[in-house]
């Protein structure tokens, strides 16, 4: 017989790592077997345009013109970029009648007035 020369089991390293690769491929297998969802579905993490219809118009019709204001005008300059538009003058002269009016023209979008109204109001004050 002869003599044992040490240990000859997996080092605690090899040890770990094999039990890493067995905790990943189950991990991958867990998210490949997941059941398959529809594309059209309602969910937070899906766009509302591939909602299921019925959804799409329950969410439009329900919505408050805040929300509609907010998602229509996400930022104080799309808005100003409407009103502009709807003014018919050109743009460096309605720059220059704006200025003036600029803590007006804030007010005026953080009270949500549609870009129409915004109009009248500054025609009011001499925006031409």
């Amino acid at each position: 017989m002869g003599k044992k020369d040490g240990y000859t089991g997996e080092s605690p390293k090899d040890r770990s790592t094999n039990i890493i690769d067995k905790f990943i491929t189950s991990n991958a297998n867990k998210v490949k077997h997941l059941p398959v969802l529809p594309g059209r579905r309602k969910d937070n993490d899906i766009p509302i345009y591939m909602w299921p219809l019925k959804d799409q118009l329950d969410y439009w019709e329900n919505m408050t013109p805040s929300q509609l204001f907010d998602r229509t005008y996400k930022t104080y300059a799309v808005w100003y970029e409407e009103i502009n538009e709807i003014s018919g003058v050109y743009h460096q002269t309605f720059i220059d009648y704006t200025t003036k009016l600029k803590e007006e023209m804030h007010l005026m979008f953080a009270n949500k007035m549609l870009p129409k109204a915004a109009m009248y109001e500054l025609r009011k004050k001499g925006v031409y």
